[in-house]
């Protein structure tokens, strides 16, 4: 496992700025339409479109292991995101490749959450590359989404993340 891996970026802004690119391009790879709003003042980070349905996405990413499990901050200074102001956190694990897509309101009220991708059977599992998530039409508040199998859903593009983290790691090695 990538658990072991060093920091690639000098800071987390910098980070911060890269997954959403990350983000973008994956999104976009799988067929929604995403827009970056202009300036740094919204709560959300992205706008994914799909069907002229339109979701405010809070991007993170985590590369900080804790124990068992990565961890990721869900706040902005100490400022928790409400349901009201981002409708999907999608959270990108570094060291594993993996992005997480949640509905604002599983997480609602956390200031952090614990992710084990590799763990099999793990709490939050089921929102493990689950961009299927971001399709669906929301006609019931509370209405309880039905995850397609694992054959159904679409993974990271072929992967895509996992050649740009070797490129980065490759630069300035002679490659």
């Amino acid at each position: 496992m990538g658990r072991r891996m060093g920091k690639l970026f000098p800071s987390y802004k910098k980070r911060g700025e890269w997954v959403e690119l990350l983000f973008m391009t994956v999104a976009a790879g799988l067929g929604f339409t995403v827009a970056k709003p202009w300036g740094e003042t919204g709560r959300y980070d992205v706008i994914v479109e799909n069907e002229g349905r339109f979701l405010r996405m809070q991007v993170k990413s985590t590369e900080m292991w804790i124990k068992s499990c990565y961890l990721c901050q869900l706040h902005m200074c100490g400022r928790l995101y409400t349901p009201e102001e981002i409708d999907y956190y999608a959270i990108y694990v570094l060291p594993e490749d993996v992005w997480y897509i949640f509905p604002a309101r599983t997480l609602a009220g956390l200031g952090s959450v614990g992710l084990s991708p590799h763990r099999k059977g793990h709490k939050y599992e089921r929102y493990m590359e689950n961009w299927w998530l971001l399709t669906r039409h929301h006609f019931r508040r509370g209405a309880r989404t039905v995850v397609p199998p694992e054959d159904g859903r679409p993974g990271s593009v072929d992967r895509l993340s996992a050649r740009i983290v070797q490129r980065i790691r490759g630069m300035g090695k002679g490659d």
